[in-house]
């Protein structure tokens, strides 16, 4: 049926142009035919594309599906036009800061027939498959510990940035909050059965940084730590009875050289593997233009993308 027809609803926003965008451009599967941005020219590279108000991408005849990169509190309201338009969604992540909204979401979704999918791209890197797959395998032993971490500063007088703004759903926790507990709910679900959590408030009213640990009635435990005033840090370490892993540069984000995973066996003994270069956007993107053509099922069903954030809720509501 050829490629699916993109929109672009945000399309000025960092992710859109670093990232998504780009690799909308390079997947055979899809091709990018509007974008929507407000207040500014469109961006650089992308004048011979249709462009206009958020309104004329979900008009757009040869629109088939929308990415939405706006700010989180935006997230459930566009993701329910686009869906009312009969628009196909790629909302994201955080998919929405609450459950509660996420499920409204979905159900619209369903009620119009198409496809709701979150845009977190993590699972989509072959390191992060890889890391996971070793973990899951039994060669590290039974595991007992995951830690993660994901932390940077962000100006607090930086104008306009919705990471500081409570009504637009910003804080660390839920912006991402995701990377951390992802590895986690892959191991061993959604659900623990201990939740503990501090966090960190700033003037804005939004957590600064938060701190959480988990349980799972399997002897697994998991530790994280968010921040947009610590510096940057993203780490992702899986401790088991026969070794340890390792993942430092890029833990969660990846990119170019980002390839690393290193392995302390018990004794001592290290070993690193590297893994092939590779955009995950790009294969997030190429997964989704499948799934929109029913060539194959999107990996990370509702279910997935509910329990992740209903964690969320209980972390917040225990540093609370």
């Amino acid at each position: 049926m050829g490629p699916v027809g993109f929109g672009v609803i945000g399309a000025r926003s960092y992710v859109a142009t670093r990232a998504v965008i780009p690799a909308i451009q390079a997947s055979r599967s899809a091709r990018l035919v509007a974008v929507g941005c407000r207040g500014g020219p469109v961006p650089a590279g992308l004048e011979p594309v249709d462009a206009g108000s958020y309104a004329a991408v979900l008009a757009h005849p040869d629109v088939e599906a929308v990415y939405i990169p706006l700010p989180n509190g935006l997230h459930r309201e566009w993701s329910e036009r686009a869906a009312a338009a009969g628009k196909h969604v790629l909302c994201e992540k955080p998919l929405s800061t609450t459950a509660s909204d996420a499920e409204a979401m979905f159900q619209a979704a369903r009620s119009a027939g198409v496809l709701l999918a979150e845009a977190w791209m993590t699972p989509f890197q072959l390191r992060w498959r890889r890391a996971l797959a070793i973990a899951s395998s039994g060669e590290l032993g039974a595991i007992r510990h995951l830690r993660a971490e994901f932390t940077f500063t962000i100006a607090p007088d930086r104008a306009g940035n919705y990471r500081w703004d409570p009504a637009q759903g910003g804080g660390a926790l839920v912006d991402v909050g995701v990377y951390c507990l992802g590895p986690a709910i892959e191991l061993w679900g959604p659900e623990p059965i201990e939740v503990s959590a501090s966090a960190i408030v700033g003037p804005a009213g939004v957590d600064t940084t938060t701190a959480a640990w988990c349980a799972w009635g399997n002897g697994g435990t998991m530790s994280m730590l968010v921040s947009f005033e610590l510096p940057e840090r993203q780490l992702l370490e899986i401790a088991g009875t026969a070794g340890r892993l390792l993942v430092e540069d890029r833990a969660h984000t990846g990119g170019a050289g980002a390839t690393a995973i290193e392995l302390v066996r018990q004794g001592g003994r290290r070993d690193t593997l590297h893994l092939p270069d590779d955009d995950p956007y790009e294969r997030m993107v190429t997964a989704f233009a499948a799934a929109v053509r029913g060539a194959s099922v999107w990996p990370r069903a509702a279910a997935d993308v509910l329990g992740s954030l209903r964690l969320l809720d209980r972390i917040r509501s225990s540093a609370a």
